[in-house]
């Protein structure tokens, strides 16, 4: 907290603001006494001025924050829709300590899960299904299947292009969800709104390329974050994720990204790509802030940056069904490959039970092409033979005989 100062946090007016070339200082027109006279604790509109804003606009980077979660319904975020949860309800602090991060940045004050409130075995029932979502806990992160899709309360950027600033005379085109595809300070842009995340084993920890790190600048794609885990680490767990896809500069010489000086510090700001447009002036300037060499030499690499779908979690009715991940519980036959038939369970409900991807789309949201889908989360890409009813888990081989029965 020694870099925030009280005021962003608890000032309860909406007036506080800051400049963007004031180091931090307060805005000259902002009436301090007001503010100060008016503090108070945290809102998720307070938490939001910054977080919904993450990458310079809202819904950039982020997957699943965005001003909707303002006043969001219950199938947008059943913890701030449904029960009217505030950030600090999960977010718990401690001496101004702060639980919780993206996967961008390091676990400076702590980290928070679903587990910390719902524990290890959060399907508190007695029936099959129960025992079963329990037992798919110990490798399944929660938001997998509880968070089905992201942006879905608001479309994301996936795609951002730098290479193509630059660019006056480019007139910006509308997509189909009315956001523009190129903005002239910032380059070429992609919006989706209800995307299916992707899947990939998760420990906790992130492998981050930080500033002044030695890439590989001959790889078709740099990973500029991506979660570390592997299907044979027993504490690793299948998460869900946005990949933020984009395009950023490498100086060819000491093969490191390039920090470049965009934002006008006065009038006679000479250097600033947003106000000159030349590159070259705008990497001197700010890899000398970084105190970094330039070669002036540079070029344009794609970048890949995962980032973890958290929020915007839906009912429990709305997780992912069996079907929906196991193909092979799509036919007639589905539970009672393993259990014995039993009349009063209706193990066909059972298994199609989950996520109403029909409803959303009727609601407006764009998930038409994910109606019917099953193998939701790709086994063999997570490095499966395939659907682990028939092949069998990752640490378990399934009885003697059984694949042959099939």
């Amino acid at each position: 907290m020694s870099n925030i100062d009280c005021l962003v946090c608890h000032d309860t007016t909406g007036t506080y603001k800051k400049t963007p070339t004031g180091m931090g200082m307060p805005d000259p027109d902002v009436d301090l006494v007001k503010v100060a006279k008016n503090v108070g604790h945290t809102t998720r509109k307070s938490c939001g001025v910054c977080h919904f804003n993450g990458g310079g606009g809202e819904a950039v980077k982020h997957a699943d924050l965005s001003r909707q979660l303002l006043h969001p319904d219950r199938n947008c975020d059943i913890h701030m829709g449904g029960y009217d949860f505030q950030c600090a309800e999960c977010h718990r602090t401690r001496n101004h300590k702060i639980a919780g991060r993206s996967t961008s940045v390091p676990v400076a004050e702590g980290s928070r899960s679903c587990e910390d409130c719902h524990t290890e075995a959060p399907h508190y029932g007695r029936d099959l299904l129960d025992h079963h979502l329990n037992r798919h806990s110990q490798n399944i992160a929660c938001n997998t299947c509880h968070s089905p899709i992201y942006a879905k309360c608001k479309p994301t950027k996936i795609w951002w292009d730098w290479s193509k600033a630059g660019d006056k005379n480019r007139k910006p085109k509308k997509d189909k969800y009315g956001l523009p595809d190129y903005y002239w300070k910032k380059g070429e842009f992609i919006w989706e709104e209800s995307p299916k995340p992707v899947y990939a084993w998760f420990s906790g920890y992130v492998k981050r390329v930080l500033i002044g790190d030695r890439i590989d600048i001959n790889a078709p794609v740099i990973n500029l974050t991506e979660p570390v885990g592997v299907i044979e680490d027993p504490n690793a767990k299948i998460s869900p994720f946005k990949i933020m896809k984009g395009v950023q500069a490498v100086d060819t010489r000491y093969k490191y990204f390039l920090i470049p000086h965009l934002f006008p510090r006065n009038k006679e700001d000479k250097t600033a790509y947003w106000k000159n447009l030349d590159w070259q002036k705008a990497f001197t300037d700010g890899m000398e802030v970084a105190d970094l060499p330039y070669s002036g030499e540079y070029m344009w690499k794609e970048t890949w940056m995962y980032w973890g779908v958290q929020h915007e979690v839906m009912p429990a009715k709305m997780a992912l069904s069996c079907v929906q991940c196991h193909e092979s519980l799509k036919g007639e036959q589905t539970c009672e490959r393993c259990h014995q038939d039993n009349r009063d369970v209706d193990f066909k409900t059972i298994a199609h039970k989950g996520t109403d991807f029909s409803y959303m789309a009727e609601k407006g949201r764009d998930v038409s092409h994910l109606i019917g889908v099953t193998d939701y989360i790709d086994f063999k890409a997570l490095g499966y033979k395939g659907d682990p009813i028939i092949y069998g888990g990752r640490f378990k081989k399934l009885p003697l005989g059984y694949k042959k029965k099939q």
